[in-house]
């Protein structure tokens, strides 16, 4: 049990890529609710640990960058380009 609580700890701080992000409907994004939604994307990560989804420690893998952009899209976000 210990273990698994040690992995999911050390998961969790594994970071993700540097990522910019731009508005889909064109407005400007404001960097106050940007930190907010990626701190909030960053908890969806946790959570499908959570749900038995694995995420290596040693850094996100396309499934946890995968999370985290689509909850970035749910809420209005798109990778720039």
């Amino acid at each position: 049990m210990f273990g698994v609580v040690l992995y999911l700890a050390a998961a969790g701080c594994a970071p993700l890529p540097q990522t910019t992000f731009s508005r889909v409907d064109g407005r400007a994004v404001d960097p106050k609710q940007l930190s907010t939604d990626q701190a909030m994307c960053q908890g969806e990560i946790k959570n499908n640990l959570s749900t038995g989804n694995q995420i290596t420690i040693w850094g996100p893998t396309e499934d946890a960058i995968a999370v985290y952009t689509g909850c970035m899209a749910q809420h209005g976000y798109k990778v720039a380009k």
